[in-house]
């Protein structure tokens, strides 16, 4: 009997399934990440003293937090006064009010610093619109983890500035833009791909840093199982519907036409925005939002493949806007599973945010 372990909310949940059950688990977690503190100091030496610092936090991952704060701690010891640094806050991943309360949480002692994009104006640069502070700021620092997502792919850093609301304007769509707004307000950078950890300037390091992405987060798979079975990544990155929907679509090519994806996402904050549980209830997908997107990508997906929860959300929400079954267990999902393919079936677990092709 193997124990299998999933994120859910903040704490895990599992499931035992059967030696006798073909069982293919994928992991790309990175969760031992480690490097060389010479990454941090190497940023923190580029800056003269008395320049103002933006530091441009896009939280996609807990790892994040840690360069985060790394980074705080070597600007503070090389003599940096507190009111030198901003820390311009956001993620187009979760929601909002979910951000502010994990941000201010966790930087207790900086909440003085944090700005959030939509609470500052912009002016005009060039034919952007660029958050004030980003502007001001002789020193701009990019500190994230790049991530796979089930509609966008593998976003580029110029898009998680644009979705997160710090710079707009539809010339952000062009790369050559961005590299020439990149390399004019000397962009730096602390970027996760994987287990490795990128810095120096963003015209240095970002292709690299997104190539090094796509080669450790994508998987090829010789099959298709019957059976998939993935969580949202767990807290805050499951807190709704929402946000967590994108997940089945990094998924779906493995497991076969017919076949059931399993997605165990807390939800405990609810279905997601106001625009997206429109989206839900009315099955009309006008607004272009990323959730609207992602949910009319993942209905489309529905019309091949089967879809279950283990979440907290209503079971007669999910019947009747994704006709799909909702347990309060894996071991339940599993049950459920077993008896529509039997114990025959192959069983694919996949642990973190992966790609899957054919």
């Amino acid at each position: 009997m193997g124990e299998y372990w999933f994120k859910y909310g903040v704490t895990e949940v599992f499931a035992d399934i059967s030696d006798e059950v073909r069982v293919d688990k994928i992991s790309t977690s990175y969760s031992s990440l480690k490097y060389d503190y010479s990454v941090i100091s190497k940023i923190a030496n580029e800056i003269a003293e008395g320049e103002n610092i933006a530091l441009i936090f896009d939280y996609s991952s807990s790892r994040d937090l840690d360069l985060l704060k790394s980074l705080i701690a070597e600007l503070e010891a090389k003599g940096v006064e507190k009111n030198k640094f901003r820390i311009l806050a956001s993620s187009w991943r979760i929601n909002r009010k979910i951000l502010e309360k994990e941000i201010e949480e966790i930087l207790k002692p900086y909440r003085g610093n944090i700005i959030y994009p939509w609470s500052e104006s912009k002016v005009e640069y060039k034919g952007f619109m660029i958050s004030r502070s980003i502007i001001d700021s002789q020193v701009k620092i990019y500190i994230s983890t790049i991530l796979p997502h089930g509609i966008l792919g593998f976003p580029s850093i110029s898009n998680s500035l644009k979705l997160s609301g710090w710079i707009n304007g539809d010339i952000m769509d062009d790369s050559s833009y961005w590299f020439k707004l990149r390399d004019e307000l000397d962009f730096m950078g602390v970027c996760i791909a994987g287990d490795n950890v990128y810095s120096g300037y963003l015209y240095e390091i970002e292709n690299e840093c997104l190539k090094n992405t796509v080669d450790k987060y994508t998987v090829k798979v010789d099959y298709e199982a019957d059976i998939l079975l993935v969580d949202g990544l767990g807290w805050p990155w499951d807190s709704t519907l929402e946000d967590s929907l994108h997940i089945v679509n990094l998924v779906c090519e493995g497991v076969r036409e017919g076949g059931l994806i399993g997605l165990i996402s807390e939800c405990r904050e609810g279905l997601g925005s106001s625009v997206f549980i429109k989206a839900l209830l009315s099955k009309t997908f006008e607004e272009d939002t990323l959730g609207v997107k992602t949910l009319k990508k993942t209905m489309e997906l529905l019309e091949k493949k089967k879809l279950a929860f283990v979440t907290t959300i209503p079971r007669s929400i999910l019947e009747k806007t994704l006709n799909s079954r909702g347990f309060d267990t894996v071991q339940d999902l599993l049950t459920y599973a077993f008896r529509i393919y039997s114990k025959q079936a192959v069983v694919r677990i996949v642990d973190g945010s992966i790609r899957l092709i054919k």
